[in-house]
């Protein structure tokens, strides 16, 4: 004989809310579509203003060290928007980007301390060999 099967409904204190633990994969608190959104905009501005500050502290430290975290960071933001774009403008327009920072760099370098200017476009030449002379075959 099946006896019939009752379920619990977990009830929530009302005198103690420390005791409460939000279920955060509960769909009433995801909300709509329109709150995924929100969180994005809301994620990729706290992102952008962490991003201004510190190039401005840094920049404040030093004007050379806030340019060059700049510059490494458009190099760097070049190079991985090539990676993973589809459509060759921009493909064009990420090289053009990483080769801004590059230049950039290069130059902040060479008018700091020319030597490192140098290293700079040496260690680029050697590993633009090193790449060439991969033994990969296409």
């Amino acid at each position: 004989m099946v006896r019939g099967v009752t379920t619990q409904q977990p009830q929530q204190a009302t005198s103690d809310s420390a005791d409460f633990v939000a279920d955060f994969t509960d769909p009433a608190l995801i909300g709509s579509p329109e709150k995924g959104v929100e969180r994005e905009v809301a994620g990729l501005l706290f992102l952008s203003f962490g991003l201004l500050g510190c190039l401005g502290v840094l920049a404040a430290i030093h004007w050379a060290a806030g340019l060059s975290a700049a510059l490494l960071g458009l190099g760097a933001a070049g190079a991985l928007l090539r990676r993973t774009a589809t459509q060759r403008w921009k493909q064009d327009a990420s090289m053009v980007m990483a080769f801004a920072g590059y230049a950039g760099q290069a130059a902040v370098l060479f008018y700091l301390y020319q030597p490192a200017g140098w290293l700079l476009v040496s260690a680029t030449a050697a590993a633009v060999g090193l790449w060439l002379s991969s033994t990969e075959s296409d």
